[in-house]
Protein backbone atom coordinates (compact mmCIF):
# COMPACT_ATOMS: atom_id res chain seq x y z
CA UNK A 1 0.00 0.00 0.00
CA UNK A 2 2.91 2.37 0.48
CA UNK A 3 4.39 2.02 -3.02
CA UNK A 4 1.63 3.95 -4.91
CA UNK A 5 1.79 6.75 -2.36
CA UNK A 6 5.55 6.96 -2.85
CA UNK A 7 5.11 7.07 -6.61
CA UNK A 8 2.54 9.86 -6.45
CA UNK A 9 4.65 11.82 -4.00
CA UNK A 10 7.74 11.53 -6.17
CA UNK A 11 5.68 12.54 -9.22
CA UNK A 12 4.45 15.67 -7.47
CA UNK A 13 8.01 16.42 -6.39
CA UNK A 14 9.28 16.04 -9.94
CA UNK A 15 6.53 18.29 -11.25
CA UNK A 16 7.09 21.04 -8.70
CA UNK A 17 10.86 20.96 -9.10
CA UNK A 18 10.50 21.10 -12.87
CA UNK A 19 8.13 24.05 -12.80
CA UNK A 20 10.38 25.95 -10.39
CA UNK A 21 13.10 25.92 -13.02
CA UNK A 22 10.88 27.94 -15.36
CA UNK A 23 10.86 31.03 -13.13
CA UNK A 24 14.59 31.85 -13.26
CA UNK A 25 14.64 31.01 -16.94
CA UNK A 26 11.89 33.53 -17.67
CA UNK A 27 13.55 36.18 -15.51
CA UNK A 28 16.79 35.59 -17.40
CA UNK A 29 14.98 36.00 -20.73
CA UNK A 30 13.41 39.25 -19.50
CA UNK A 31 16.80 40.59 -18.43
CA UNK A 32 18.27 39.63 -21.78
CA UNK A 33 15.40 41.34 -23.59
CA UNK A 34 15.74 44.64 -21.73
CA UNK A 35 19.53 44.51 -21.88
CA UNK A 36 19.58 44.91 -25.66
CA UNK A 37 19.83 48.50 -26.98
CA UNK A 38 17.41 47.73 -29.81
CA UNK A 39 14.68 46.98 -27.25
CA UNK A 40 14.88 50.46 -25.77
CA UNK A 41 15.10 52.12 -29.19
CA UNK A 42 12.00 50.50 -30.65
CA UNK A 43 10.12 50.50 -27.35
CA UNK A 44 10.89 54.21 -27.05
CA UNK A 45 9.49 54.84 -30.53
CA UNK A 46 6.25 53.07 -29.64
CA UNK A 47 5.95 54.91 -26.32
CA UNK A 48 6.58 58.27 -28.00
CA UNK A 49 3.98 57.64 -30.71
CA UNK A 50 1.45 56.33 -28.18
CA UNK A 51 2.05 59.32 -25.90
CA UNK A 52 1.71 61.69 -28.83
CA UNK A 53 -1.53 60.05 -29.94
CA UNK A 54 -3.27 59.93 -26.57
CA UNK A 55 -1.80 63.03 -24.88
CA UNK A 56 -1.24 65.19 -27.96
CA UNK A 57 -4.92 66.20 -28.37
CA UNK A 58 -4.70 67.90 -24.98
CA UNK A 59 -2.17 70.46 -26.25
CA UNK A 60 -2.72 70.60 -30.04
CA UNK A 61 -5.29 72.63 -31.95
CA UNK A 62 -8.81 71.45 -32.63
CA UNK A 63 -8.49 68.81 -35.40
CA UNK A 64 -11.83 69.95 -36.86
CA UNK A 65 -10.98 73.64 -36.98
CA UNK A 66 -10.51 75.14 -40.47
CA UNK A 67 -9.13 78.47 -39.25
CA UNK A 68 -5.66 77.99 -40.76
CA UNK A 69 -4.36 78.61 -44.26
CA UNK A 70 -5.13 75.92 -46.80
CA UNK A 71 -2.27 73.56 -47.76
CA UNK A 72 0.27 75.48 -45.75
CA UNK A 73 3.61 73.73 -45.29
CA UNK A 74 5.21 73.02 -41.92
CA UNK A 75 6.04 76.24 -40.07
CA UNK A 76 6.08 77.70 -36.59
CA UNK A 77 2.30 77.87 -36.38
CA UNK A 78 1.51 74.46 -37.86
CA UNK A 79 4.46 72.16 -37.17
CA UNK A 80 3.31 69.54 -39.67
CA UNK A 81 1.42 71.87 -42.01
CA UNK A 82 -2.28 71.97 -42.88
CA UNK A 83 -4.55 69.99 -45.18
CA UNK A 84 -6.83 71.01 -48.05
CA UNK A 85 -9.48 72.34 -45.62
CA UNK A 86 -7.07 74.32 -43.47
CA UNK A 87 -7.00 71.83 -40.57
CA UNK A 88 -3.86 71.35 -38.50
CA UNK A 89 -2.15 68.10 -39.57
CA UNK A 90 -0.41 67.68 -36.21
CA UNK A 91 -3.76 67.59 -34.42
CA UNK A 92 -5.22 65.18 -36.97
CA UNK A 93 -2.13 62.96 -36.70
CA UNK A 94 -2.70 62.67 -32.94
CA UNK A 95 -6.37 61.74 -33.36
CA UNK A 96 -5.56 59.35 -36.19
CA UNK A 97 -2.89 57.64 -34.11
CA UNK A 98 -5.46 56.70 -31.50
CA UNK A 99 -7.52 54.78 -34.04
CA UNK A 100 -4.54 53.03 -35.65
CA UNK A 101 -2.95 51.96 -32.36
CA UNK A 102 -6.26 50.85 -30.85
CA UNK A 103 -6.94 48.70 -33.90
CA UNK A 104 -3.53 47.04 -33.64
CA UNK A 105 -3.81 46.26 -29.94
CA UNK A 106 -7.48 45.21 -30.05
CA UNK A 107 -7.00 42.87 -33.02
CA UNK A 108 -3.93 41.32 -31.38
CA UNK A 109 -5.92 40.75 -28.16
CA UNK A 110 -8.77 39.06 -30.06
CA UNK A 111 -6.33 36.89 -32.00
CA UNK A 112 -4.50 35.86 -28.83
CA UNK A 113 -7.70 34.96 -26.99
CA UNK A 114 -9.17 32.85 -29.80
CA UNK A 115 -5.82 31.26 -30.64
CA UNK A 116 -5.18 30.18 -27.05
CA UNK A 117 -8.62 28.60 -26.74
CA UNK A 118 -8.77 26.92 -30.15
CA UNK A 119 -5.12 26.08 -30.73
CA UNK A 120 -4.43 25.22 -27.10
CA UNK A 121 -7.33 22.81 -26.72
CA UNK A 122 -6.64 21.21 -30.11
CA UNK A 123 -2.95 20.69 -29.38
CA UNK A 124 -3.38 19.48 -25.81
CA UNK A 125 -6.29 17.08 -26.22
CA UNK A 126 -5.70 15.91 -29.81
CA UNK A 127 -8.01 13.33 -31.34
CA UNK A 128 -11.47 14.51 -32.41
CA UNK A 129 -11.04 17.88 -30.73
CA UNK A 130 -7.85 18.49 -32.72
CA UNK A 131 -9.50 17.43 -36.00
CA UNK A 132 -12.57 19.63 -35.52
CA UNK A 133 -10.73 22.71 -34.26
CA UNK A 134 -8.10 22.34 -36.96
CA UNK A 135 -10.79 22.40 -39.64
CA UNK A 136 -12.32 25.50 -38.06
CA UNK A 137 -8.92 27.18 -38.10
CA UNK A 138 -8.36 26.25 -41.74
CA UNK A 139 -11.79 27.62 -42.67
CA UNK A 140 -10.98 31.04 -41.24
CA UNK A 141 -7.45 30.93 -42.62
CA UNK A 142 -8.57 30.66 -46.25
CA UNK A 143 -10.84 33.71 -45.91
CA UNK A 144 -8.95 36.82 -47.12
CA UNK A 145 -9.32 39.37 -44.34
CA UNK A 146 -9.12 42.37 -46.65
CA UNK A 147 -11.74 40.99 -49.07
CA UNK A 148 -14.08 40.06 -46.22
CA UNK A 149 -13.62 43.50 -44.69
CA UNK A 150 -14.33 45.18 -48.02
CA UNK A 151 -17.57 43.24 -48.50
CA UNK A 152 -18.74 43.64 -44.90
CA UNK A 153 -17.99 47.35 -44.75
CA UNK A 154 -19.73 47.89 -48.07
CA UNK A 155 -22.86 46.15 -46.74
CA UNK A 156 -22.97 47.23 -43.09
CA UNK A 157 -21.10 50.53 -43.29
CA UNK A 158 -17.68 51.56 -42.06
CA UNK A 159 -17.09 51.58 -38.31
CA UNK A 160 -13.94 51.02 -36.29
CA UNK A 161 -15.38 48.28 -34.00
CA UNK A 162 -16.62 46.37 -37.04
CA UNK A 163 -13.19 46.54 -38.69
CA UNK A 164 -11.55 45.32 -35.45
CA UNK A 165 -13.92 42.34 -35.23
CA UNK A 166 -13.41 41.38 -38.88
CA UNK A 167 -9.62 41.57 -38.69
CA UNK A 168 -9.53 39.77 -35.34
CA UNK A 169 -11.69 36.87 -36.53
CA UNK A 170 -9.64 36.40 -39.71
CA UNK A 171 -6.09 36.81 -38.37
CA UNK A 172 -6.19 34.42 -35.40
CA UNK A 173 -5.43 31.14 -37.28
CA UNK A 174 -1.77 32.08 -37.75
CA UNK A 175 -1.31 32.43 -33.98
CA UNK A 176 -3.47 29.37 -33.28
CA UNK A 177 -1.19 27.14 -35.35
CA UNK A 178 1.76 28.17 -33.17
CA UNK A 179 -0.24 27.55 -29.98
CA UNK A 180 -1.30 24.12 -31.24
CA UNK A 181 2.24 23.10 -32.18
CA UNK A 182 3.65 24.24 -28.84
CA UNK A 183 0.91 22.48 -26.85
CA UNK A 184 1.57 19.25 -28.74
CA UNK A 185 5.24 19.55 -27.79
CA UNK A 186 4.74 20.52 -24.14
CA UNK A 187 2.10 17.86 -23.42
CA UNK A 188 4.76 15.17 -23.97
CA UNK A 189 7.24 16.64 -21.47
CA UNK A 190 8.04 14.94 -18.22
CA UNK A 191 6.39 17.33 -15.80
CA UNK A 192 3.07 17.05 -17.67
CA UNK A 193 3.26 13.26 -17.49
CA UNK A 194 4.07 13.58 -13.79
CA UNK A 195 1.04 15.78 -13.23
CA UNK A 196 -1.16 13.22 -14.99
CA UNK A 197 0.31 10.45 -12.85
CA UNK A 198 -0.38 12.51 -9.73
CA UNK A 199 -4.07 12.55 -10.66
CA UNK A 200 -4.52 16.21 -11.54
CA UNK A 201 -7.46 17.07 -13.80
CA UNK A 202 -6.57 17.64 -17.45
CA UNK A 203 -8.01 21.18 -17.48
CA UNK A 204 -5.93 22.06 -14.44
CA UNK A 205 -2.80 20.74 -16.19
CA UNK A 206 -3.71 22.65 -19.35
CA UNK A 207 -4.23 26.02 -17.67
CA UNK A 208 -1.52 25.90 -15.02
CA UNK A 209 1.27 23.81 -16.56
CA UNK A 210 0.93 23.77 -20.35
CA UNK A 211 -0.26 27.25 -21.32
CA UNK A 212 2.33 29.21 -19.28
CA UNK A 213 5.09 27.30 -21.05
CA UNK A 214 3.79 27.86 -24.60
CA UNK A 215 3.42 31.62 -24.28
CA UNK A 216 6.95 32.74 -25.33
CA UNK A 217 6.56 31.99 -29.07
CA UNK A 218 2.89 32.99 -28.90
CA UNK A 219 3.80 36.43 -27.56
CA UNK A 220 6.23 36.88 -30.43
CA UNK A 221 3.52 36.03 -32.96
CA UNK A 222 1.11 38.40 -31.21
CA UNK A 223 3.51 41.34 -31.51
CA UNK A 224 3.72 40.68 -35.24
CA UNK A 225 -0.09 40.66 -35.42
CA UNK A 226 -0.14 44.25 -34.15
CA UNK A 227 1.77 45.44 -37.21
CA UNK A 228 -0.32 43.32 -39.57
CA UNK A 229 -3.56 44.73 -38.14
CA UNK A 230 -2.39 48.34 -38.43
CA UNK A 231 -1.36 47.77 -42.04
CA UNK A 232 -4.70 46.10 -42.84
CA UNK A 233 -6.72 48.92 -41.27
CA UNK A 234 -4.57 51.53 -43.01
CA UNK A 235 -5.15 49.76 -46.31
CA UNK A 236 -8.92 49.80 -45.81
CA UNK A 237 -8.85 53.47 -44.82
CA UNK A 238 -6.65 54.27 -47.80
CA UNK A 239 -9.32 52.72 -50.03
CA UNK A 240 -11.91 54.99 -48.44
CA UNK A 241 -13.51 52.30 -46.26
CA UNK A 242 -12.35 53.57 -42.88
CA UNK A 243 -14.49 55.04 -40.13
CA UNK A 244 -15.26 58.61 -41.18
CA UNK A 245 -16.04 59.60 -37.59
CA UNK A 246 -12.64 58.42 -36.31
CA UNK A 247 -9.90 59.19 -38.86
CA UNK A 248 -6.78 57.02 -38.78
CA UNK A 249 -3.36 57.43 -40.34
CA UNK A 250 -4.58 55.44 -43.32
CA UNK A 251 -7.54 57.83 -43.72
CA UNK A 252 -5.12 60.76 -43.75
CA UNK A 253 -3.28 59.08 -46.63
CA UNK A 254 -6.59 58.63 -48.43
CA UNK A 255 -7.36 62.36 -48.07
CA UNK A 256 -3.88 63.26 -49.35
CA UNK A 257 -4.04 61.28 -52.61
CA UNK A 258 -4.89 64.32 -54.72
CA UNK A 259 -2.10 66.43 -53.23
CA UNK A 260 0.88 64.08 -53.31
CA UNK A 261 2.85 66.34 -55.69
CA UNK A 262 1.85 69.70 -54.25
CA UNK A 263 1.70 68.97 -50.51
CA UNK A 264 4.27 66.31 -49.64
CA UNK A 265 3.73 66.62 -45.88
CA UNK A 266 0.19 65.23 -46.12
CA UNK A 267 1.52 61.82 -47.17
CA UNK A 268 4.98 61.85 -45.59
CA UNK A 269 4.04 62.20 -41.91
CA UNK A 270 1.15 59.68 -41.78
CA UNK A 271 3.16 57.21 -43.87
CA UNK A 272 6.21 57.66 -41.64
CA UNK A 273 4.08 57.06 -38.52
CA UNK A 274 2.66 53.81 -39.94
CA UNK A 275 6.14 52.69 -40.99
CA UNK A 276 7.67 53.41 -37.57
CA UNK A 277 4.91 51.65 -35.62
CA UNK A 278 4.94 48.51 -37.78
CA UNK A 279 8.75 48.42 -37.86
CA UNK A 280 9.04 48.87 -34.09
CA UNK A 281 6.42 46.21 -33.32
CA UNK A 282 8.07 43.70 -35.66
CA UNK A 283 11.58 44.42 -34.40
CA UNK A 284 10.47 44.11 -30.78
CA UNK A 285 8.94 40.76 -31.65
CA UNK A 286 12.20 39.65 -33.27
CA UNK A 287 14.22 40.81 -30.25
CA UNK A 288 11.80 39.05 -27.90
CA UNK A 289 12.16 35.87 -29.94
CA UNK A 290 15.97 36.04 -29.67
CA UNK A 291 15.74 36.54 -25.90
CA UNK A 292 13.33 33.65 -25.38
CA UNK A 293 15.26 31.35 -27.73
CA UNK A 294 18.96 31.97 -27.02
CA UNK A 295 20.00 29.01 -29.17
CA UNK A 296 19.02 30.99 -32.27
CA UNK A 297 22.16 33.11 -31.87
CA UNK A 298 24.29 30.03 -32.52
CA UNK A 299 22.44 29.29 -35.75
CA UNK A 300 22.56 32.82 -37.16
Amino acid sequence: MTEPVTTVTSAVHVQSSTIRVQGPRRRSAAREFFRKPSTWIYLGVLVLLAGFSFLGPLVTADPRSTAFAVLSGPDGTNLLGTDSLGRDLLARMAIGGQSSLLVGVAVAAICLTIAVLVGGLAGFYGGIADAVLKRVSEFFQVIPSIILALVTVAILGASLPLIVVILGFTMWPAVARIVRAECMRVRELGYVESARAAGFHSLRIFWSDVLPNVFPPVLVATTLTVGRAILAESGLAFLGLGDANRPSWGALLFDAQSYMQTAWWLTFFPGAAIFLVVLSANMLGDTLNDSLNPTLDRVK
